[in-house]
């Protein structure tokens, strides 16, 4: 995405003072044709026109929404490029977010994929040496539950006698 430069040129700022200029030209044609009663359009001293009846009104009344118009898109413009210029920056934010999650994940993967490998080969090691003792002979080993059980024989024979 391109960034944004700000430099003496702001297009949003441009449309501000046009529509600021053209909104100073029509207040000087409003106060000065006033003086006249409508009667002519007069601006900055010189009569631009002599409309008859109450049309200078009219003209006067469609120039003063012009000028108005023309500041109401000034502002919603430049409001509109600063909401674009935030929504733009936040998008690259997230996607930052997701691409750095992204790549959190995959080296997760690769950890988890090489320690699932080596589990896998102890298990095998340690099912082999279980086959490998379940096939020679079978070992039992008793372990006496108390000392008692020591001092007796379980197996039913007699300590040999000292004498």
């Amino acid at each position: 995405m391109r960034a944004h430069h700000r430099g003496v040129f702001d297009v949003p700022t441009f449309f501000i003072v046009l529509a600021t200029a053209w909104s100073a030209v029509v207040i000087e044609l409003v106060i000065e044709s006033a003086r006249t009663r409508g009667r002519e359009l007069v601006a900055f001293g010189s009569v631009v026109a002599a409309p008859r009846g109450s049309a200078g009104i009219w003209i006067l009344c469609a120039v003063s929404a012009t000028a108005a118009l023309a500041m109401v898109a000034a502002v919603a413009y430049a409001r509109g490029r600063r909401l674009e210029r935030r929504m733009a920056a936040e998008l690259d934010e997230r996607w930052e977010e997701i691409s750095e999650r992204s790549a959190d994940d995959a080296t997760r993967i690769r950890l988890l994929s090489g320690r699932v490998a080596e589990l896998q080969t102890l298990v095998n090691r340690l099912g082999d040496e279980r086959a490998a003792r379940r096939s020679g002979p079978p070992r039992l080993v008793v372990v006496p539950d108390s000392p008692e059980d020591v001092a007796s024989d379980p197996v039913g024979r007699q300590a040999p006698s000292a004498g």
